[in-house]
């Protein structure tokens, strides 16, 4: 079973919850869309079954943290492959 978790003013960030009954699992995955392309996984954390609504809010509160660290990383290295469009090396 999936349920999305919406992020309000930012469509191309989700949270992604996968119950994993068989596994007595929980999964939160921060997810980034980017531009054209399907959604990409940049957290995931996993939780056993036993788990509140506290915990619940808890866990997607460090999934969406973690996923907005890796997505400044993944910016920042998009902007400098924008920039860099050919690299010359000298084989001497």
């Amino acid at each position: 079973m999936n349920w999305i978790v919406n992020i309000e003013k930012k469509k191309d960030q989700r949270i992604k919850v996968v119950f994993d009954p068989l596994n007595e699992l929980i999964i939160f995955m921060g997810q980034y869309k980017p531009h054209n392309k399907e959604w990409l996984n940049f957290s995931e954390i996993t939780h056993v079954m036993d788990i509140d609504l506290d915990g619940i809010k808890l866990l997607i509160e460090k999934s969406y943290d973690l996923m907005n660290k890796r997505l400044e990383f993944y910016k920042n290295i998009d902007e400098g492959f924008n920039v860099i469009r050919n690299i010359e090396i000298d084989d001497k």
